[in-house]
């Protein structure tokens, strides 16, 4: 049965391995014949979530009208979320923090929406060439996981990328590709 699929991309650069990961990973997805949908957060102006607790008084998941508001609607329908992102310090880049921290709206009591995603895979890049330089992004993954009771569809990390296609050669294309197909 085919899915909703939300890819939410976090780096700045457009033509960036992370964004050849996530065009590979869409590749497949469409190949099994489920719908995707691409957000590339580095370009869109969210703010951070200001623990005012005033989510949806204004009926939408944020009272800060931000790009948040209007990427709501396709979190809520998706069925499977896809986070790329960047290896830049340790964890998760600041654009897709910013995703996942006004989340909570959809924790809280008094939302008015639910998510339907069921499932989540972690896309990571990075110019370590030490896989274990993304346990803190990974920990940061499974931990969203945890929070939403989401099924972790897979990690697929690429080391060793810095500069535009340097993810030519990398297997984390095939596997990112794969695992799009498998959906």
């Amino acid at each position: 049965m085919a899915k909703n699929i939300l890819v939410i991309t976090g780096s700045a650069r457009a033509d960036g391995n992370g964004s050849e990961l996530a065009k590979t990973f869409i590749a497949g997805a469409r190949s099994s014949g489920n719908a995707v949908r691409r957000f590339d957060a580095a370009t869109k102006i969210i703010h951070p979530c200001r623990g005012c607790e005033n989510c949806w008084s204004k009926g939408r998941p944020c009272i800060v009208d931000d790009a948040f508001n209007s990427l709501a609607p396709y979190l809520q329908v998706s069925d499977i979320l896809v986070l790329v992102s960047p290896l830049y310090w340790s964890g998760l880049s600041a654009s897709i923090k910013l995703i996942t921290e006004k989340m909570v709206a959809y924790t809280l009591p008094n939302r008015k929406k639910n998510l339907r995603i069921k499932e989540a895979i972690l896309l990571g890049v990075g110019a370590t060439d030490k896989v274990e330089d993304f346990d803190l992004m990974k920990a940061e993954f499974n931990r969203l996981c945890e929070v939403f009771d989401w099924k972790n569809g897979g990690v697929v990390v690429a080391t060793g990328v810095k500069d535009p296609g340097d993810i030519d050669k990398n297997v984390a294309l095939q596997e990112a590709e794969n695992l799009g197909k498998a959906i």
